[in-house]
């Protein structure tokens, strides 16, 4: 109703009125001013539509190379963009389509160049970047180039990485089959140049452009089910001992057994640190294992696994026997003793990043009695703790207490008002989990916490909000 009696007010006016309206809604804004401009302009255009020239200078004001960080900023600036691009959309379509492609691939440099000094990490860029990436790869199977033209002008851009901002090469372009079998053609014939003029392999610049260059072939190798294609291309970069080994996985992966484990060979003959060897090693189980050679693959694991024990590594074990059958009859206890050993403190009061091996082996296994004699006689991770705690809650109470203690004690010493809640939640999480005949173990833990901690202010508060009784 609002709308159309407004709407009546505005039928009134003059035409003269009507303009003040608008020059004074516009004010001194720059923006509605070009805006409108365009507006304005696109209309005199007619069907022939504006230069190319004007258009250009539009998209430049529609992105203003500017330095811009404040987040407001930049948003207010992308939202000048997309009403700007609304408009200069409209002037592009009148134009031939090779005009177009023009001012479209003009326009995404632009927007490269500005981002530069932008800090979208908003990404209020994304509506004018995905329409204008959207417009370029519709644009390209129009032109009237040849299909040499279109293959050469898509491996261009594939092969050097020019802009940040752009439609994925070749992904984005729909290539007909000519112009693919042209851009491969392309490639092909980079890469046997690259080793023709003995590329440098050990680069990583080097490595990666080649790489690069293969990618496509490899994607077409896959296509048609050439995997001997796919495994000469991935020979081509291959330098490190990863790298074998991906390859002679392909080749398990295809039933060649006997490639598969030259290529093991050669993955050993280039590993030259310890972390490379292990690599090889632990392939070397998935290989052993693939082609049924189950006591090699087992005698090799337990190896790697009595050579460095984790309770994860001991996960791989159990699930390698589940595949292969048991071997080693006496394999749990003797992981035990291994993980047990993982155990040890380190110079700042705490444990070593592997020290609750044992303890883990114990929860999955569900050996709880095992786990809570081992947690009251040495230090463990807090999560671990309360896990344990929350497990023998009913059947052990005051180690269930006593595991929480050492827990929150930890808590509470970080000393910031987001330990003190954690600490109070945990608090109430285990007086609802244990019955009311061991709540007075709950009440003399708080009372202890209370002694201890009584300078904790804001710590206090929350306890007397929660158990005021404990304070009497």
């Amino acid at each position: 109703m609002a709308k159309q009696t407004l709407k009546d007010w505005f039928t009134q006016k003059t035409p003269e009125q009507l303009t003040a309206i608008i020059m004074d809604y516009m004010g001194d804004s720059p923006h509605e001013l070009d805006k409108w401009q365009l507006v304005m302009l696109n209309e005199q255009s007619g069907t022939s539509g504006l230069s190319i020239a004007n258009i250009k200078q539009l998209i430049t004001k529609a992105l203003p190379a500017k330095e811009v960080f404040d987040w407001h900023k930049v948003a207010a600036y992308f939202d000048h963009s997309d009403e700007m691009f609304a408009a200069i959309f409209i002037a592009i379509d009148k134009l031939p389509v090779d005009k177009q492609w023009q001012l479209v691939l003009h326009a995404l440099v632009r927007l490269n160049k500005v981002l530069e000094q932008i800090d979208d990490s908003g990404g209020f860029r994304f509506g004018i970047e995905g329409q204008l990436n959207q417009r370029l790869s519709a644009l390209f199977n129009l032109q009237t180039w040849s299909d040499d033209e279109k293959a050469l002008w898509i491996f261009e851009h594939y092969q050097t990485y020019k802009y940040d901002i752009f439609p994925a090469v070749p992904e984005d372009f729909s290539l007909s089959d000519e112009v693919n079998t042209v851009f491969l053609s392309l490639c092909a014939s980079e890469v046997k140049q690259c080793i023709q003029s003995d590329v440098n392999l050990s680069d990583f610049n080097g490595k990666w452009a080649l790489q690069r260059l293969i990618m496509p072939l490899i994607t077409q190798a896959e296509h048609t089910g050439d995997w001997r294609e796919k495994s000469r291309l991935m020979e081509v970069t291959a330098i490190t001992a990863d790298d074998f080994i991906k390859i002679s996985q392909h080749s398990i992966n295809n039933n060649d057994q006997l490639n598969a484990e030259r290529w093991l060979k050669k993955a050993y003959q280039q590993a030259t640190i310890a972390h490379e060897k292990k690599s090889c090693q632990q392939y070397e189980v998935i290989l052993r294992t693939a082609l049924k050679e189950y006591n090699k693959a087992w005698q090799l694991a337990w190896q790697l696994f009595n050579d460095n024990p984790s309770f994860n590594d001991y996960k791989k074990l159990e699930s390698l026997q589940q595949s292969i059958g048991v071997i080693d009859s006496h394999f749990v206890e003797k992981a035990a003793q291994l993980l047990a050993n993982c155990y040890a403190e380190n110079s700042y009061g705490g444990i070593t990043r592997n020290a609750d091996a044992l303890l883990d082996f114990y929860l999955y296994h569900q050996e709880l009695n095992k786990a809570r004699l081992w947690a009251l006689s040495h230090k463990a991770e807090l999560n671990t703790l309360r896990n344990l705690a929350d497990l023998i809650v009913v059947s052990h109470p005051q180690d269930a207490v006593d595991l929480y203690y050492r827990v929150i004690m930890v808590i509470i010493e970080r000393k910031k008002n987001s330990a003190y809640q954690e600490a109070t939640d945990l608090l109430l999480h285990l007086s609802n989990r244990v019955n009311s005949a061991n709540k007075a173990l709950v009440t003399v833990m708080i009372g202890d916490l209370i002694k201890h901690h009584k300078a904790k202010r804001n710590m206090m508060k929350l306890l007397k909000t929660h158990f005021e009784h404990c304070f009497k």
